[in-house]
């Protein structure tokens, strides 16, 4: 009896469903399977993996406010350690860029998904809004990145020590005025 209700419960909600908040979730899907495969080591690449990675990255889509988006980061940061300290693959500024890219936009898709019930009508203008803001953090963080690169490329052996910390106080200073801001 019981069973017989899921089912039914759960075919109605595939009726009612919606296509921005599919459109969210599947966009969460893609960003979720592709940090797991920039993360997976490259000996570790087959059809079974893939089929692995493909449920793994699914389940976030379907319970976006639960603990699984962050289940999939800590698993594709898990590989990436793996690919890297043990399989000796390279580190490599691209890999480390996408992967931390698709992250971000796996948290972030995450948080909108979460609050998109399937069958809610949105227009599409909000929720590109989002992504566009979403691609903004990306393409700066991106841009940050490569001039950072190119001035840690230019400091001697002391100017290391002098980035860390400069990055370590430009973080606990953003975190202090995003706290202040919030409240």
């Amino acid at each position: 009896m019981n069973l017989i209700r899921r089912y039914r419960n759960l075919e109605s909600r595939v009726r009612r469903t919606t296509s921005v908040p599919m459109m969210v979730r599947l966009g969460l899907f893609a960003a979720g399977l592709g940090a797991l495969l920039t993360a997976l080591p490259l000996e570790h690449v087959n059809a079974r993996s893939v089929a692995i990675l493909f449920v793994l990255a699914l389940l976030p889509a379907a319970r976006p406010g639960s603990g699984l988006p962050t289940t999939l980061s800590v698993a594709a940061i898990g590989l990436y350690l793996i690919a890297t300290a043990g399989y000796g693959e390279r580190i490599t500024i691209p890999r480390v860029l996408a992967l931390a890219c698709l992250l971000y936009a796996v948290h972030s898709l995450a948080a909108l998904a979460a609050c998109l019930p399937y069958d809610v009508a949105v227009r599409p203008e909000a929720v590109t809004g989002w992504v566009i803001r979403l691609l903004g953090v990306l393409f700066g963080s991106a841009a940050v990145l490569v001039l950072a690169l190119a001035a840690v490329g230019r400091l001697t052996l002391g100017g290391y020590a002098a980035f860390a910390f400069g990055g370590l106080v430009a973080a606990v200073g953003a975190t202090w005025l995003l706290a202040r801001i919030s409240r």
